[in-house]
Order: C-alpha cells, then structure tokens, then sequence
C-alpha cells in the first residue's frame, strides 16, 4: 500500500462505469467555533467523472471525532 491508497479500500465501480481510485484526504470543518482538521481520510474517487464516495467505517470515526471536539 503506497501513502495515497485509501487504506486499502476496495471502492468497486461508479454508476458511470469507472472504478473508483482509493486515496487520502484532508477534511477541514468548524465545530462549536473552532476550525478542526482531519487527516488522512480514505475516500474513493472516480477518474471519470469526479464522483466520491466514503466507506460507512471511515464516515463513523469522523462523527465521533467530531462530537468529541464538539464536546471539548
């Protein structure tokens, strides 16, 4: 696995026929006032027409790390 590979996610094929590409993001929000940025988010690209997709695992552990930062 290289640095930009999605954690290894298998992503499967977007509804336009592309296969979706695993890489690593940066996500950054506000939250009760305060800028929070999340690193290395796998996510899933297609090439073909830009579609992005998340796996439910990754989209939990940034809700709870954001409700963590919103309770601080």
């Amino acid at each position: 696995m290289g640095a930009n590979d999605g954690a290894g996610f298998d992503y499967g094929h977007c509804t336009c026929t592309g296969m979706y590409q695993g890489q690593l993001i940066e996500v950054e929000m506000v939250v009760a006032g305060r800028t929070v940025v999340i690193t290395a988010i796998p996510q899933g690209e297609c090439p073909r027409c830009g579609s992005q997709v998340y796996k439910m695992q990754v989209i939990e552990r940034m809700e709870s790390i954001l409700r963590a930062e919103k309770q601080a």
